[in-house]
């Protein structure tokens, strides 16, 4: 090993002193023009590194200049496990983009979420002039029998608890369908978490407070000065007829009540109660109270959703006590006050069962 460098390495590294350990610089020629020898490393000696001196640690020295094409200098510079670890890393790096490649050829077939699969959407026919029919089928010689075993006339499901906040009230028709409408989404929260949870279908009941004039429907034409119905399962709110006709001044409970059982009505079309009923009315011997038992069974169910809405929310005593009133004094079917009372302590479906 070489302490000094000599002539022909002075020569090499005139006028370029590195600035540290590892030093990449292109050499200058006597013109000043960059020449095109390959790159300098500077470093120190291995030996050097490695000798101890008695009195302490090795003073530094100036590092020497080695370049690339001398291949003497390059197992002294980097030791055999330096390309032991080159080695290591190209293979890794081989194996790694081979394993990407076989992934890339290999990759499970399935379809990615979101692309279409073809799934047909079946129709549903369109409802029958009596609404959906029952799969229950009638007993030989009692049309009453189907009624009664029919699943919102049987089913023990109580209603839960609905609380129900409704706008402040006044007479006009505006503020009228806007009352309406708030009943609506509390009257779709009990009846419909009742209906699935007895074994049924929720029902969608549409509401129309009818204002300016006539409205046509499949069931005719309705007046706002007509009573309030319900036709094909949409309920029909005629708020010149409660406010001018009936007279029922500012008692929003009363409006509330004729809202409930004609809801209630729109229920038993949705449900396939009026279905039946038709069939048992048309049959021989049909019990002339039909008509009655299918009002009564609608008051009962009011009185079910009344049940389940008192001391919740907006409807308070005052409330329930105005909603009796209304619906047992005007056009109320027979025992009308006490099918209310069954289904409001009640609250299930098997209370209001008129037809058994």
């Amino acid at each position: 090993m070489k302490d000094s460098p000599g002539a022909d390495d002075q020569e090499r590294t005139r006028g370029k002193q590195p600035e540290g350990p590892t030093v990449w610089a292109d050499p200058v020629d006597q013109a000043g023009s960059s020449s095109t020898a390959d790159p300098a490393v500077a470093s120190w000696s291995l030996d050097d590194l490695m000798r101890e001196s008695a009195g302490g640690p090795l003073p530094l020295r100036e590092p020497r200049v080695v370049y690339a094409d001398d291949e003497e200098d390059l197992p002294r510079r980097h030791g055999t496990g330096y390309y032991l670890s080159l080695t290591a890393a190209v293979l890794l790096v081989v194996g790694v983009v081979g394993g990407l490649v076989l992934l890339t050829m290999q990759r499970p077939e399935r379809p990615v979420a979101g692309d279409a699969t073809g799934v047909q959407v079946p129709q549903l026919p369109p409802p029958s002039e009596s609404g959906p029919q029952s799969t229950t089928p009638p007993p030989d010689g009692d049309p009453l029998a189907a009624l009664a075993a029919h699943a919102l006339s049987k089913s023990t499901v109580a209603m839960a608890p609905v609380t129900c906040p409704l706008p402040r009230f006044d007479t006009s028709d505006a503020t009228q369908a806007a009352f309406y409408e708030a009943a609506k989404v509390c009257a779709d929260d009990g009846f419909n978490s009742m209906l699935r949870a007895g074994g049924m279908e929720a029902a969608q009941i549409p509401v129309v407070t009818v204002q300016d004039g006539p409205v046509n429907t499949p069931c005719g034409s309705v007046a706002p000065n007509a009573p309030p119905r319900q036709c094909k399962g949409t309920v029909y709110m005629t708020p010149a007829r409660l406010r001018d006709v009936e007279g029922l001044g500012l008692f929003p409970g009363k409006y509330f009540g004729v809202f409930l059982r004609t809801y209630a009505s729109a229920v038993q079309y949705a449900t396939g109660v009026t279905g039946l009923f038709d069939k048992a009315k048309a049959a021989p011997g049909a019990p002339a109270d039909l008509a009655a038992r299918l009002n009564q069974q609608a008051t009962c169910l009011a009185g079910v959703a009344a049940g389940a809405m008192s001391g919740q929310g907006s409807v308070d005593e005052n409330i329930t006590g105005e909603i009796r009133a209304r619906l047992t004094s005007t056009d109320d079917p027979p025992a009308a006050a006490s099918w209310l009372t069954k289904g409001f302590d009640a609250r299930q479906p098997s209370a209001c069962n008129t037809w058994a």
